[in-house]
């Protein structure tokens, strides 16, 4: 199955503290709820994430990342990739991110029309 709301193996699972991330279904909408850290440990869960993006026809997916505490280059960097990869008028809309997120995609991918961030 690729349903990108199934749990994958390594999301949310016990990391060493300070180095968490969840990952899991919205309920109202379709998307991901993202909290904890996005660093060398979890990238590997957020690019699964990620992937299954992508297999899904939706014109938007939504990222709730208001408990975002914390990405790194390259996974603002495989955010950013996967929204090039996007299909016409897909796009990837992060709600709430952390403002340091905000200010490396206006300053590596600043016409990048497939992210939206919305603040709430």
């Amino acid at each position: 199955m690729n349903d990108p709301h199934e749990r994958k193996e390594g999301v949310g699972e016990a990391m060493p503290r300070g180095e968490r991330l969840h990952i899991c279904p919205l309920a109202d909408r379709v998307g991901l709820e993202v909290a904890g850290e996005v660093s060398l440990p979890t990238h590997m869960a957020w690019e699964q994430a990620l992937e299954r993006v992508v297999q899904r026809p939706h014109d938007s997916y939504h990222f709730e990342l208001s408990a975002l505490t914390f990405i790194d280059m390259a996974g603002v960097t495989a955010l950013a990739m996967t929204a090039r990869s996007l299909n016409g008028g897909q796009r990837l809309v992060l709600e709430s991110p952390p403002p340091a997120l905000s200010r490396v995609l206006e300053m590596f991918w600043p016409d990048l029309s497939a992210i939206e961030v919305a603040t709430t």
